[in-house]
């Protein structure tokens, strides 16, 4: 009898435990491509919905810029005429005197009509003290807002500007 000594090894056949890993492979390489085709599409719906969003953001801001030009010239005069007949100068600074202590006084005051109605006035206090009397009063004051002091010279006589906004009643 001969032997066979070729160089070709011989297969073996594949045991349950090679049947149950191909099929392990297999079900992992399925899932795996199903997994990847999911996340893939949910993507691209992404995509979309940004790409939506950016276009109805850009049509909203066109929108807030056409309105905001056909504005100006007409509601602006309408809403300075109006702002001025519920606060005129003249009530104006008798609200902004009513807050000052005895040794505070007005050098100047500019009032800017607009939304909403700016003010800047320019105070000489005798006291540092009675000017942060005055400042503390106009920051409590419900009729004044956004309360901003300017520099201050505290030597001798308090010298310094405030802005601020007025909220008519």
């Amino acid at each position: 009898m001969m032997r066979d000594f070729s160089s070709q090894p011989r297969r073996r056949a594949a045991g349950p435990l090679d049947l149950a890993l191909l099929a392990a492979g297999t079900a992992a390489f399925v899932l795996s491509a199903y997994a990847t085709t999911n996340a893939w599409n949910g993507r691209q719906r992404a995509r979309a919905r940004l790409e939506e969003t950016r276009r109805e953001s850009e049509a909203a801001l066109a929108r807030v810029r056409e309105l905001d030009v056909r504005r100006e010239p007409a509601q602006a005069i309408a809403y300075q005429a109006l702002l001025t007949a519920e606060a005129p100068p003249p009530r104006v600074l008798v609200d902004l005197v009513a807050l000052m202590p005895g040794d505070v006084r007005l050098d100047a005051v500019s009032m800017s009509y607009g939304e909403p109605l700016g003010l800047k006035v320019d105070v000489v206090a005798r006291t540092a003290s009675s000017y942060d009397l005055f400042l503390d009063r106009l920051q409590r004051s419900p009729l004044f807002a956004d309360v901003q002091s300017g520099e201050e010279n505290r030597d001798g006589e308090l010298h310094t500007s405030i802005q601020m906004a007025y909220r008519p009643r």
